[in-house]
């Protein structure tokens, strides 16, 4: 676990005579952490003092907010800057904030891969990535000037000689890499120059041609940067709807591949600003919607389920502002006994030990049944776990979740039980696969079979853009079993 220390109690104050980058520091608890070999990061401070923090986790936030993995202190620092993530053995940093700039080594990025020894500037703290593993050492890159103009005139000499041997179609096999190298590279100057919408209908109309996977990859990620720029510079002049369904287009058409995460990332981040819009103007109905349909891989996803909890909590105690404390003591207890601690929706015994804790804050018995009900689901998920049974450790650590939304060591286990309970259906899905292309007898797979699976990938994501998210939210479910039907109805779902 890691701990941000800061000066004072409470207190964001920036004093004159102490930098505030020498305020934030990075600890391990144990020695046995910091002398750890693998991928890691090295935080360091203007007065010198350094501090390593393993990256031992498939996805690190990091930002100003206390509920980041990695707190950095800092006005400059966004409250979720940036995202480290594990994908395919290598390390993605991706920048999530949209006032903030992520720099990677000077320059700043929207996402881009991690190599040893690369510097990330992130508000007034500079972090390195330092790795032992040798897939995270970076190729080494040709100066500009010198091996590339060699390699230049290798190429054409190279050409030349195809020529000479291979005739014509030497020519023009060596001519359609050289004109797609060419175009990418035309694209990138136009990025760079903010010319979003030619480099879009560029990438768009090379995408069409026939390409090399390596050139497809790099042309998707081109688009998505693209993509990127054009959503922030719609949300500067338009309203927030319309920047969302851009991005709807966007990946209902091109949202299958791991470049177009931070689109995803920034869809999410404008379905939550608009939920707190919607509820700051007591919409609860179009605001629930858009706080549910926040994917789970999110890193607003626990903040969303905050606020549909908040929602829900608040709603439930309206109709008991008339009952007196005994009469809710008695109703409690009642459930209590009965192990209905969160059902039925309408009417268990944590909304009214909660109504009790309304009329009186610090009352002992609904503290101590509260707690108990914790820790019954704790024990249960716990036990659950340890068998690895990840369905049912998952059912009670989501329980434990509508009564405590701040244990993290809970909601860590119950983002590792959906990872399992995910890695079991995919490999299920590839058993079957497999099964079925050995009764095929085929080893490889044909252009139609991929062409399926790229139209099946496709609705898919439609499928998930559409929906309004309650239907698939599983904290929706249970808080809003009862009346999801009733839109017009006088409350909240």
């Amino acid at each position: 676990m890691t701990e941000i220390i800061r000066e004072g109690k409470n207190s964001t104050k920036v004093t004159a005579d102490v930098p505030l980058e020498a305020k934030t520091m990075v600890i391990t608890q144990t020695k046995g952490e910091e002398k750890a070999i693998g991928p890691r990061l090295v935080c360091t401070s203007v007065s010198g003092q350094s501090r390593i923090y393993p990256l031992d986790k498939i996805k690190l936030v990091i930002g100003r907010s206390v509920e980041a993995d990695l707190n950095l202190h800092d006005p400059l620092v966004s409250r979720k800057h940036c995202v480290i993530e594990k994908r395919n053995n290598e390390y993605i940093i991706r920048n999530v904030s949209t006032t903030n700039p992520l720099l990677l080594n000077e320059i700043a990025i929207a996402e881009k891969r991690l190599y040893r020894g690369d510097q990330l500037k992130i508000g007034n703290a500079t972090l390195v990535f330092i790795s032992d593993r040798p897939e995270d050492v970076r190729k080494a890159e040709i100066k500009p000037g010198t091996q590339e103009t060699k390699s230049g005139w290798g190429f054409w000499l190279s050409i030349v000689l195809l020529l000479l041997f291979a005739g014509y179609f030497g020519y023009f096999q060596a001519y359609a890499p050289l004109r797609v190298k060419l175009a990418l590279k035309s694209v990138s100057k136009q990025i760079k120059a903010e010319k979003f919408e030619s480099a879009y209908n560029a990438l768009v109309h090379l995408l069409g041609s026939d390409l090399t996977l390596e050139n497809t990859h790099q042309a998707m990620e081109l688009l998505a940067e693209t993509a990127l720029a054009i959503s922030e510079q719609k949300a500067r002049h338009e309203d927030l709807k319309s920047v969302m369904t851009y991005l709807k287009e966007y990946l209902s058409e091109y949202g299958a591949g791991k470049e177009a995460e931070v689109l995803w990332d920034r869809l999410d981040y404008y379905r939550l600003t608009l939920a707190h819009r919607l509820e700051s103007a007591d919409k609860l109905q179009p605001a629930l919607r858009q706080y549910s349909a926040i994917k789970e891989d999110s890193i607003y996803y626990e903040e969303a389920h905050k606020a549909i909890r908040q929602i829900w909590l608040a709603h439930q105690q309206q109709p008991r502002r008339d009952q007196t404390l005994v009469q809710l003591l008695t109703e409690a207890d009642t459930h209590f006994k009965a192990r209905q601690y969160l059902k039925p929706v309408n009417q268990n015994a944590f909304v009214l030990y909660r109504a009790v804790l309304t009329l009186e804050p610090g009352h002992e018995l609904a503290l101590e049944r509260i707690g108990q009900m914790k820790n019954f689901y704790h024990e249960n998920g716990e036990k659950y776990y340890s068998k690895k049974n990840w369905a049912r450790a998952l059912s009670y650590f989501e329980r434990y979740y509508l009564v405590d939304t701040d244990n993290k060591k809970v909601n860590d286990k119950m983002k590792i039980c959906r990872e399992k309970l995910s890695d079991t259906r995919i490999q299920v899905r590839k058993s079957n696969q497999t099964k079925t292309s050995l009764k095929k007898r085929s080893w490889r797979k044909s252009k139609k079979d991929r062409e399926n699976e790229q139209a099946e990938k496709k609705e898919e994501i439609k499928r998930l853009l559409e929906e309004s998210g309650a239907e698939s939210s599983w904290i929706m479910k249970y808080l809003f079993e009862e009346g999801k039907d009733t839109e017009n109805a006088d409350k909240p779902w």
